[in-house]
């Protein structure tokens, strides 16, 4: 059904025009959340049919700046909506105010900034953002956690027995000084060189770094599905997995941790006490490094050993995922209510 907008309560379908060089990084660039939104908001290729101008890196403003204010009708509104925290705290002057103006040659080019601080649009309920962008992430997860469910404490002690890893770190190497961006009022500091310093902290025979920087291995985004081919590739065969993120904000949960958790290893996270990650799993799920700098982080890694305590909560939240990932009326209820979201963000707007 429309969408009412407006002063007059007019019923209107939302037209967006994705825009710029990373219109495919945005959430309706992604199949499943664009059929979530019909017909409330549509997609057009149609730039002056379009009520909104969807951006997704604030390097569009900076590069089409000039383009959008000679193209731009009166009625048309500028939307920077990203969804990664990275972007936003490495290359973003203000990644926390909402109504901003971007000051460009040819004049002011006001726009909204909708991101994981400015907007409620990433709030997820049981199942993070990143899982919606394909239909892949919750279809294999249902699989591989109901597979994992079945294992006892003794299954897992076997696997950890056999592993080839101790340790596995499976990220891009960034260790320059502006992946430490912070805003503390706002909950968001960057993680990118903090996880790269601890992968550099650990030591020993069996640990494994992989990634962009590391190696000469492709960037992920160019292999038919990385996705696929990193569980393949690791399933059964590390004891403990990096499942730190880029940055930190509460809500902002990719497919680290439960990738970790698909292929039997124990996640390393980063999570304070309001981060959502623990309402999907028990304490003492995962290696929590909060607070720690990365040398102090590597010491805990290597003291760490499989107990039963610790089994006990990792069995748990197998079966608490594979409980989650097989309830598909609580992935249609998240794709409504991001797609509710969503709607009412870019409906104040027009």
């Amino acid at each position: 059904m429309p969408v009412c907008c407006g002063t007059k309560g007019l019923v209107v379908t939302i037209k967006v025009h994705p825009f710029g060089d990373y219109a495919h990084r945005q959430p309706l660039a992604y199949d499943p959340i664009r059929r979530a939104c019909m017909p409330l908001v549509t997609v057009t290729d149609a730039f002056d049919a379009a009520d909104i101008i969807l951006l997704a890196h604030t390097k569009d403003l900076e590069r089409h700046a000039e383009t959008l204010l000679s193209r731009l009708a009166a009625h048309q509104r500028v939307v920077l909506l990203s969804e990664e925290p990275l972007w936003d705290c490495v290359w973003a002057k203000d990644p926390i105010t909402r109504a901003q103006v971007f000051d460009a040659e040819a004049g002011p080019l006001p726009y909204v900034y909708l991101n994981h601080v400015t907007s409620d649009i990433y709030d997820f309920e049981r199942i993070p953002y990143f899982l919606l962008t394909d239909y892949a992430y919750p279809t294999r997860y249902g699989c591989w956690f109901m597979e994992n469910a079945r294992l006892s404490q003794q299954d897992w002690m076997e696997r950890v027995a056999g592993a080839t890893w101790d340790l596995a770190f499976v990220a891009e190497y960034r260790n320059e000084p502006r992946f430490d961006a912070a805003y503390p009022d706002a909950g968001i500091y960057g993680l990118g060189r903090w996880r790269t310093r601890l992968a550099l902290a650990c030591t020993g025979e069996r640990l494994l770094r992989m990634g962009s920087g590391w190696n000469e291995l492709p960037r992920r985004q160019t292999l038919p599905d990385w996705h696929l081919e990193k569980y393949l590739d690791l399933r059964g065969r590390c004891v403990m997995l990096s499942a730190v993120e880029n940055t930190y904000h509460r809500a902002y949960i990719t497919e680290k941790i439960f990738d970790s958790f698909a292929i039997g290893a124990m996640p390393l996270y980063v999570a304070g006490a309001d981060h959502r990650i623990n309402d999907l799993l028990p304490p003492g799920a995962f290696v929590n490094l909060q607070g720690l700098t990365p040398e102090a982080a590597a010491e805990q890694i290597a003291r760490y050993s499989a107990d039963p305590q610790g089994l006990s909560a990792y069995c748990e939240a197998q079966a608490r995922l594979a409980a989650l990932f097989n309830t598909p009326s609580l992935l249609c209820a998240e794709y409504d209510r991001l797609a509710q979201a969503l709607t009412r963000n870019l409906a104040a707007l027009i």
